[in-house]
């Protein structure tokens, strides 16, 4: 009998990815899991209310703020917020950081590390923060919440999303499921397009609890993963493993795209604009050299990052983040129209109320 899923109710959290804590010691201590909160969209009004009134008279993270650099150039203080702790999905805006891109072009950026259910949507709209980290379908889906959230650049093009297994299991094709537990978060929007895929037929869906123990004592076990992650940490239990991608199947948002508002768009173009040639400065840094970044990257997350970690990411994303034309964060009209598409039919999004057109813009490529 086929799974049934309903994504009835997202809120503006960002995703949950239930990534593991620590990647030396993954049996014993995890990160706290990245579970959907599935809360009216009254509390997002509730929450966004409050936020606004907290806001008022306080400007210390304004973009309008500046400060003088160590060389007397004056620098607009900006707020960036991560969508989970710092890891390589994020190594390109650390390379920006600590390479001096974001300096080079005016900015003194602080780097507001998330977590789970990191409330970016909300924190961008009330003012708090003034750039975010999110996936393409993260955007449909805060948009679907009126949230007028828009993606500037994706420097992931593929996504890292995919079903692991056990390379004994013998399952080499999400269509060969059938038979298998997969632990994953239901209600994501994947799990959606595998179910209207057909894919999910004779498949038990359980909860993922954030570890690869299952998929490591069982051969019968698959578990939802991002490729530059869970898979080490099997190979650490001595356990070989297969990758099966969702891009491979037709479901590939961008990820880890920077995202920012309407408003900060038509009011602080310039910022932006600033902003975005920054951090395609420091993709094409971190994919090249990126040794120095990781050790930022692990100083601001010691405890759930290890060097070993952020080499294999960097290893896992450089396929990931190759473009097939122009440079490394640009975005395709057709890409993003295929996804709107898809959460349509998915019944994920209002038509009259997603368009492809208001969820992402080349005006900064």
């Amino acid at each position: 009998m086929m799974a049934s899923f309903r994504l009835a109710s997202y809120s503006l959290d960002v995703e949950a990815t239930n990534r593991p804590m620590n990647l030396q010691f993954q049996s014993q201590e995890y990160y706290p899991m990245r579970q959907l909160s599935f809360r009216p969209a009254i509390t997002f009004a509730l929450c966004l209310a409050s936020s606004l009134i907290m806001s008022l008279g306080c400007d210390s993270n304004s973009a309008d703020s500046t400060r003088r650099g160590a060389d007397g150039k004056q620098l607009d203080r900006v707020v960036l917020m991560l969508n989970w702790y710092p890891e390589a999905e994020h190594g390109g805006f650390y390379a920006a950081k600590v390479h001096g891109y974001f300096a080079d072009q005016g900015l003194d950026v602080e780097i507001r590390p998330g977590g789970p259910n990191s409330p970016v949507a909300q924190e961008l709209l009330a003012g708090r923060v003034h750039f975010a980290i999110g996936n393409a379908d993260d955007v449909l889906l805060f948009r679907q919440q009126d949230a007028q959230i828009v993606a500037l650049m994706a420097p992931i093009q593929n996504t890292p999303r995919c079903i692991l297994v056990r390379e004994d299991s013998q399952v080499d094709d999400l269509r060969k499921l059938s038979g298998m537990t997969l632990q994953a978060n239901v209600g994501r929007p994947f799990l959606e397009f595998m179910n209207k895929q057909g894919m999910l037929e004779g498949v038990q869906v359980v909860p993922y609890n954030g570890s690869v123990v299952g998929l490591v004592t069982d051969s019968k076990t698959a578990i939802q993963a991002y490729s530059f992650s869970e898979p080490l940490l099997a190979e650490q239990q001595g356990i070989t493993v297969r990758k099966m991608m969702l891009s491979d199947v037709g479901f590939n948002p961008y990820a880890s795209c920077l995202i920012t508002t309407e408003q900060n768009i038509a009011e602080r173009t310039d910022l932006v604009s600033r902003m975005v040639t920054a951090s395609r400065a420091g993709w094409r840094k971190y994919l090249e050299s990126p040794e120095e970044t990781n050790a930022a990257i692990q100083a601001d997350n010691p405890e759930g990052m290890t060097a070993e970690a952020l080499e294999f990411g960097v290893q896992q994303l450089r396929p990931l983040c190759a473009v097939t034309s122009g440079e490394v964060g640009d975005m395709q009209a057709d890409r993003w129209q295929q996804l709107v598409d898809q959460f349509r039919e998915l019944e994920l999004i209002d038509a009259d109320k997603v368009k492809a057109n208001d969820v992402y813009t080349t005006q900064f490529q």
